[in-house]
């Protein structure tokens, strides 16, 4: 029988110290703020921070507060 979902996709096997690092627009009653996360790809932490802007300086500022939460 053929199902119309679609099929689940696993990841490329990557290094473990890989993180993947996104960034999201996040609305909420005070205004627009923007989610910063990382992702550790082998262990599941997962690190966020929410701004006021995304801009060069926040986005620079971003793997500096990561590594001084990750050892």
């Amino acid at each position: 029988m053929e199902s119309d979902k679609p099929t689940k996709k696993q990841f490329k096997s990557s290094p473990i110290s890989f993180c993947h690092i996104d960034v999201a627009g996040v609305r909420t009653t005070q205004g627009k703020l923007y989610l910063f996360v990382a992702i550790h790809r082998t262990s599941k932490f997962a690190f966020a921070q929410l701004v006021n802007k995304a801009n060069r300086a926040t986005a620079s500022a971003f793997p500096v507060a990561l590594i001084a939460a990750v050892p």
